[in-house]
């Protein structure tokens, strides 16, 4: 095969990855509209799991299910929600922009978890957007439906409540973290958090694709400082890479300079 003929198969084999991904997903999205609220396994996953069968029933009838694609939006920062989203499938970003543009990750949200309901019940704009990590799926849940559902169900509400509380409690140590800890125990512990939260794909590394700025940002320092850090860890044989994705090497290690005791 000439160079040329390569050359010109190589943008037809892309495309066809790109369709054959797309009509899988198509697939999957047909699937997944066709499960009703009470056999959805993500449900257990959430604080809908707490709901009788009458209002399951509810759920099933006013939920509206919705897929997105790599790097969609579906909660805008600034806008007051009408609802809120539960996760089925994939990961989303919670982000905050500032004046100049620049993204900040405050947290992730995975399958089962509720997306904007803390501004819902306060009647206040959302102070984040939520993006997708890549393909993804989300049940789109009404206000009114969500409110009713607090305001007759005891164990829902303090189901919400406990993920209220969580959410302030996990703030609060980033916060602390950011403000005691060195960048070097900061990044031990966000390689440890991402792979608590994500898990580990095929060949061991951390199953989430992350820009250097990004996890930059999450360890709280410069791309260049992170990047130094990054192969400084690597050498010390505390973490690996696999194509794009980091591998964790030495948990006992990492925990310890994370200074991780609990």
């Amino acid at each position: 095969m000439t160079n040329v003929t390569v050359w010109n198969f190589v943008p037809s084999y892309f495309r066809y990855r790109r369709t054959l991904k797309a009509t899988r997903f198509a697939k999957h999205r047909s699937l997944m509209e066709t499960i009703q609220c009470a056999s959805c396994p993500t449900r257990q996953l959430s604080a809908f799991k707490h709901l009788p069968p009458e209002e399951v029933e509810v759920l099933c009838k006013h939920k509206r299910f919705n897929t997105m694609e790599k790097g969609e939006e579906i909660l805008q920062e600034g806008t007051h929600p009408k609802g809120v989203y539960c996760v089925q499938e994939g990961h989303f970003k919670l982000v905050t922009h500032a004046a100049n543009g620049k993204e900040t990750i405050v947290r992730f949200a995975s399958p089962g978890e509720l997306i904007g309901y803390r501004a819902l019940l306060a009647g206040e704009p959302l102070s984040v957007s939520a993006v997708s990590l890549k393909e993804a799926s989300a049940c789109f849940v009404p206000g009114d439906v969500l409110l009713g559902f607090l305001q007759h169900n005891g164990p829902f509400s303090m189901e919400i409540l406990r993920e209220t509380c969580h959410e302030i409690s996990e703030t609060n140590r980033i916060l602390s973290s950011m403000a005691q800890k060195t960048v070097r125990e900061r990044f031990a512990e966000i390689l440890l958090m991402l792979r608590a939260k994500f898990g580990e794909d095929e060949h061991g590394a951390i199953a989430i694709d992350l820009k250097r700025s990004e996890l930059a940002d999450l360890v709280g320092t410069a791309t260049e400082s992170l990047i130094r850090l990054s192969s400084q860890f690597e050498k010390d044989g505390l973490i690996g890479r696999e194509g794009k994705r980091l591998k964790v090497l030495d948990v006992p290690k990492l925990t310890r300079i994370a200074e991780i005791y609990d």
